[in-house]
C-alpha cells in the first residue's frame, strides 16, 4: 500500500508540473512572449528591463538634445540676420556721402542715425529672454543678470557632457567690436561739421569687414557644436534601438517551438493522467482483494 501511495503522489507531482508548464507555454503562444513576469526567468527579465531602462533614458537625453539643437538653430538664424545688418552698415559707409562736395548736417545726421540704429538692432538681437540659452551664448555678459560662459549638456547614457562654447556677436569689444559713431568720427578735424575724412571712412569699412570675419568664425564654431549635438543624437538613437530590440528579443517567444512544446506537454499530461488512473484502479482492486 505504501508503494502504491508513493506512486500516486509521484504521478500527481508530474501532472501538476506538466500543467504548470502547459500554462506557461499557453501564455507564450497567446501573448507572443516567453517572459511575462519576473518569475518566468528572473535573469532574462532583469536583462530586458535594464535594456528598456537604458532606451528610455536615452530617449529623455535626446529630447533634451533636441531642445538644445532648436536653440542653436535659433542662434544661427540670428547670426545670419546680424550678418545682413553688418552688410547694410558697410553699404551705408561706402555710399556716404552721396555728394562728396555738398553734404549737409541733415545728411550726416541721417547717415549716423542709420548706422547707429542698425548697430542697436544687432545688440537687440543678442539680448535673450531669460529661458533661451541659445541667445545667452551670443550676448554681452555685462548685459546679463546671470552671465553664462558655457553651456554644458548631457549627451549619452554614461552622463558624458558636451560643452556649447560661448560665441559673442554683440557690438562690444569682446563681440564684433563695432563702436557707435559720432559726427567727429567721420571728419578730418574730429569736430562736428568739419570736412569729411576719407581715411576714417575707410577705417570704418575695414573694421566692419573684420566684424564680418569674426561673425563667420563664431558662426562656424556654433555649427561645430550643432554637428556634435546631431552626432550624439544619432548615436543615442542607434543605441536605444539596440537595447529596445534586445529587450524584445529576450522576451519574444518562438511560437513554433512553443507549439511543439505544447504538443509534447499535452502528451505527457495524458500519459500522467493514464498512469494515475492505472495506479488508482490497481489500488482499488488491491483493496477489494484484501476485504
Amino acid at each position: 500500500m505504501t508503494v502504491i501511495r508513493s506512486a500516486i503522489e509521484q504521478s500527481l507531482i508530474v501532472l501538476n508540473r506538466t500543467n504548470d508548464s502547459m500554462d506557461a507555454v499557453t501564455r507564450r503562444i497567446s501573448t507572443g512572449k516567453k517572459i511575462n513576469a519576473p518569475e518566468d526567468d528572473p535573469v532574462l527579465w532583469a536583462s530586458a528591463e535594464k535594456g528598456r531602462s537604458i532606451a528610455e533614458y536615452l530617449s529623455a537625453v535626446n529630447n533634451s538634445l533636441e531642445a538644445v539643437a532648436i536653440s542653436i538653430r535659433g542662434a544661427d538664424l540670428t547670426m545670419e540676420t546680424i550678418g545682413k545688418h553688418v552688410d547694410q552698415m558697410i553699404e551705408a559707409v561706402k555710399n556716404y556721402p552721396p555728394y562728396p562736395s555738398g553734404d549737409t548736417s541733415a545728411e550726416r545726421a541721417k547717415f549716423l542715425d542709420s548706422f547707429n540704429g542698425i548697430r542697436r538692432m544687432i545688440d537687440d538681437l543678442t539680448l535673450p529672454p531669460r529661458d533661451d540659452l541659445g541667445q545667452y551664448i551670443m550676448a554681452d555678459p555685462g548685459s546679463l543678470v546671470e552671465p553664462v560662459d558655457t553651456w554644458s549638456v548631457v549627451i549619452d547614457e554614461e552622463g558624458r557632457v558636451r560643452t556649447i562654447q560661448k560665441q559673442e556677436v554683440h557690438t562690444g569689444p569682446a563681440g564684433l567690436d563695432i563702436p557707435e559713431l559720432s559726427e567727429g568720427d567721420i571728419t578730418t578735424t574730429g569736430l562736428p561739421g568739419g570736412p569729411l575724412d576719407e581715411a576714417k571712412l575707410n577705417d570704418i569699412i575695414a573694421n566692419l569687414e573684420r566684424a564680418q570675419e569674426t561673425l563667420s568664425e563664431r558662426r562656424s564654431g556654433l555649427a561645430s557644436d550643432a554637428a556634435g549635438i546631431a552626432r550624439a543624437k544619432a548615436f543615442n538613437d542607434r543605441v536605444a534601438t539596440f537595447y529596445t530590440t534586445f529587450a524584445e528579443n529576450v522576451e519574444q517567444a518562438d511560437t513554433d517551438e512553443a507549439g511543439a512544446q505544447a504538443t509534447s506537454l499535452e502528451l505527457k499530461r495524458e500519459l500522467a493522467i493514464e498512469a494515475l488512473n492505472s495506479i488508482t484502479s490497481m489500488h482499488s482492486e488491491l483493496v477489494g482483494l484484501l476485504r
